[in-house]
């Protein structure tokens, strides 16, 4: 099958290329020209403008930056898009915005599916974990393009347009959570009662990722980090990132619920940019790398 790919990043280039590996067609876009040799290079059918994504492929996956560049990709895309075709965004768009793209395309018969991608740099190796919400038929109808981009047992119809990216907002909620914990508890042994026995954090990663009921893939991912530096001396303890983690926060205090431990975290990390953060922050920073390839910055 022919298959739409706009938005050759990383992750996006990843979904191509296990696309390509289950045998599919990819048409491939992305603004930038030496990303578009890239992708020529690794085997997919280029093209130098979205239109032309539209003409050859009934199934598109769009995976820019959240809010206008998705609307501006919708806006090229429709004049060469059929009815029944589907088009999945698989970025982590605010999913109101979703539900409003999904009601504006119905209008013209064709099918909008949201999808929480999760999986970082890993995910070309191992597959993504795939949050899909929508139209019951249409995430029935491309299920196998699914299922190839997928870990196994990693894609799944989570309900109605809007819920694939709800559930991943909250997915990032929960991480933010997640590597501060690590990251604080780290530091704690590092700076604490112990500071000048050197506890060797890099094989307490290792040991607790054995029988330990905190063993993660978070943890596994700390441990790669602390096996090349444990000093971070020469890394900027800021973090970036923070719109999902803000959503989430938004979304609890709009239904009175409690979302302290993401709060704090989210707190953290606009501290962070400010004060320059601490050991524990560095921690994040470079986990945040690891997984998904983002900015650090040096000292």
């Amino acid at each position: 099958m022919n298959v739409g790919v706009i938005g050759l990043g990383r992750m996006g280039f990843a979904i191509a290329k296990r696309l390509m590996q289950a045998g599919h067609t990819v048409i491939g876009y992305d603004s930038d020209k030496e990303t578009r040799h890239k992708a020529y290079e690794a085997g997919m059918n280029v093209v130098e403008h979205i239109s032309e994504v539209g003409v050859q492929a009934r199934v598109t996956w769009i995976m820019v930056p959240a809010g206008k560049a998705v609307d501006d990709v919708l806006k090229e895309l429709l004049p060469n898009l059929e009815a029944q075709d589907v088009i999945v965004d698989g970025g982590n768009s605010f999913y109101k915005d979703s539900m409003r793209r999904a009601q504006m395309l119905a209008a013209t018969d064709i099918c909008y599916l949201d999808c929480g991608t999760s999986g970082g740099m890993y995910g070309a190796e191992y597959g993504f974990c795939l949050m899909i919400g929508g139209h019951r038929a249409g995430y029935d109808k491309i299920e196998p393009l699914l299922e190839a981009i997928a870990a196994p047992q990693g894609c799944g119809y989570v309900g109605p347009s809007g819920t694939g990216h709800y559930v991943k907002m909250i997915h990032n909620g929960i991480e933010y959570a997640l590597l501060q914990a690590y990251a604080d508890g780290f530091q704690i042994i590092k700076e604490g009662t112990f500071k000048e026995e050197h506890i060797n954090l890099q094989l307490l990663s290792s040991l607790w990722q054995h029988g330990s009921i905190i063993r993660s893939f978070i943890l596994e991912l700390m441990h790669n980090v602390l096996a090349r530096d444990q000093e971070l001396k020469n890394i900027s303890g800021k973090i970036g990132g923070g719109q999902t983690g803000q959503w989430t926060v938004d979304e609890a205090h709009e239904h009175h619920l409690p979302a302290s431990l993401i709060e704090r975290a989210l707190e953290i990390r606009k501290e962070s940019q400010k004060t320059g953060g601490d050991y524990a922050t560095k921690l994040v920073a470079l986990l945040r790398h690891e997984f998904g390839g983002h900015e650090i910055e040096r000292v």
